[in-house]
């Protein structure tokens, strides 16, 4: 599984942030006179990005969707309240800090592409001192496109200045390894984190891992920083 950049998703694979974005969709639907839903349902939901999260939140659905001026009351709503609450619950994944050094120490570019919104992306990675580990952040309203589209991909390959086929997608979820495979990338999935109700198993990747530092020592073992 040879690589020269890796790019990560960051909610559900560099941290765990449901708490926030769960504080942030239940305010949203008590705003709106709705009930509010369990974390476990804000996990399911997760993924896709703030529009697709609002459309199952509300419509209690997740191949739901509401009508366009019912989402932008919720958008207008859910926006300000998790750009205040980004990062206040959330926490790093262990293995995390130690995987991300240990990859630049391997001389491979790392890149962080995620549905998160641009600015709240770039926000938390600072607070949990992420960001110097990262050599560009593409966040889910950067592009016209979001994942699973393979554009985000390309755009942080061609910033990295690595070609498309030497980077390594590392996400939690089909989202990610749809995206990769759609990029003609590689793709290695982490067992934990928010993977939308689907088990990991059923999930086409390219291997599985508990953790950053596993990948690591795969990598470090093989060498698979060389192409082959």
């Amino acid at each position: 599984m040879h690589a020269n950049a890796i790019l990560c998703d960051l909610d559900g694979t560099l941290l765990d942030t449901v708490a926030d974005i769960a504080f942030a969709v239940n305010t949203t639907l008590r705003d709106l006179g709705r009930a509010t839903i369990s974390t476990a349902a804000v996990t399911a939901y997760v993924g896709q990005g703030v529009d697709v999260l609002l459309h199952r939140a509300l419509s209690g659905d997740r191949e739901g969707r509401v009508d366009a001026d019912l989402l932008q009351r919720a958008r207008a709503r859910f926006d300000p309240v998790y750009i205040a609450v980004n990062g206040q619950n959330a926490r790093i994944y262990p293995g995390v800090e130690e995987g991300l050094s240990r990859f630049a120490a391997l001389g491979l570019r790392l890149g962080c592409v995620t549905n998160k919104p641009q600015r709240a992306a770039e926000v938390i990675l600072v607070q949990f001192d992420l960001a110097r580990h990262f050599d560009c952040v593409v966040g889910g309203d950067a592009l016209p496109q979001r994942k699973p589209a393979p554009q985000p991909f390309w755009h942080a390959a061609d910033r990295l200045g690595v070609p498309r086929a030497d980077c390594l997608v590392l996400g939690d979820s089909a989202n990610d390894a749809n995206g990769a495979r759609a990029a003609g990338m590689r793709v290695a999935l982490v067992d934990y984190g928010y993977s939308e109700g689907r088990p990991i198993s059923e999930i086409d990747c390219d291997a599985v891992f508990s953790s950053f530092v596993e990948l690591a020592d795969m990598l470090e073992a093989h060498d698979c920083t060389e192409p082959r």
